[in-house]
């Protein structure tokens, strides 16, 4: 039969010994551990780059366009170099050098058709409007957008002095080369309410369709006073809706 083995107890001293080796096997195994946390963290930040300040998450920065994807100027047209400038008493050409002429319904109609035709660059159409018993006989002389009418006479002896309206003129479109100003502000192609807002002294249906409104108070008064300061007659489309015509001549008023 086998002896059994006597159980020896290690010394106290040895136990106590090896309890610092242990400790420090396991300090050393998490400095070890912190270095490479420090390692790996710094490896990460550095290869990470943060975003710029302006940067927002999720959205990239605006694209300077090209010149090609530069949007085009809008183009405006140019302000006529030159114009006619119609009130009750006349008209008034500016030419591009700033020179200037001035025709009163009395006056001649020789220089004006001279100065027109420097003013439009080319002479104008010529037309005839016949007289009655109740109206005087007209040459007329046509631009684009601009005809003046001059009384005629013929041979019987009869002075200008004894008609209402020796010149008068009538705006029919807008040139682009030449200004044609109204001295109410109206231009052919308004809307006839935008010239009723003005306060017109009257309004009269035409016969043919459309309406016509007459604007300038105290005006047309040859046969009291003699003097020819002219009404503006703005005759609408035949639908009444918008300006065909300004004309500036002596009428009777309801005319």
């Amino acid at each position: 039969m086998t002896k059994p083995l006597d159980i020896v107890d290690e010394p106290d001293e040895r136990r106590d010994n090896r309890t610092p080796i242990v400790l420090g096997l396991v300090a050393g195994l998490l400095l070890v551990a912190v270095i490479i946390a420090f390692v790996l963290l710094f490896t990460r930040q550095s290869g990470d780059p943060e975003p710029a300040p302006d940067d927002t998450p999720g959205q990239s920065a605006p694209q300077e366009p090209t010149p090609e994807e530069q949007p085009a100027p809008e183009e405006t047209e140019a302000a006529p170099e030159a114009e006619v400038a119609v009130n009750g008493v006349g008209f008034t050409i500016t030419q591009a050098d700033s020179t200037e002429f001035t025709h009163r319904w009395a006056d001649p109609a020789a220089p004006a058709i001279e100065a027109l035709t420097e003013l439009f660059g080319s002479a104008p159409t010529e037309d005839f409007q016949n007289g009655d018993a109740e109206n005087w006989a007209y040459d007329i002389y046509v631009w684009e957008g601009f005809r003046l009418y001059d009384v005629f006479l013929g041979d019987g002896g009869r002075s200008r002095d004894e008609v209402p309206a020796p010149t008068y003129v009538a705006v029919t479109g807008s040139p682009a080369e030449v200004g044609i100003v109204d001295e109410f502000g109206v231009a052919v192609g308004d809307s006839i309410d935008a010239v009723r807002d003005l306060g017109p002294i009257d309004e009269v249906e035409l016969s043919g369709g459309g309406v016509r409104l007459v604007l300038g108070n105290n005006r047309g008064t040859f046969y009291n006073d003699g003097k020819r300061a002219f009404n503006a007659f703005v005759e609408s489309d035949a639908a009444g809706q918008t300006v065909a015509s300004i004309t500036y001549t002596f009428r009777a008023r309801g005319q």
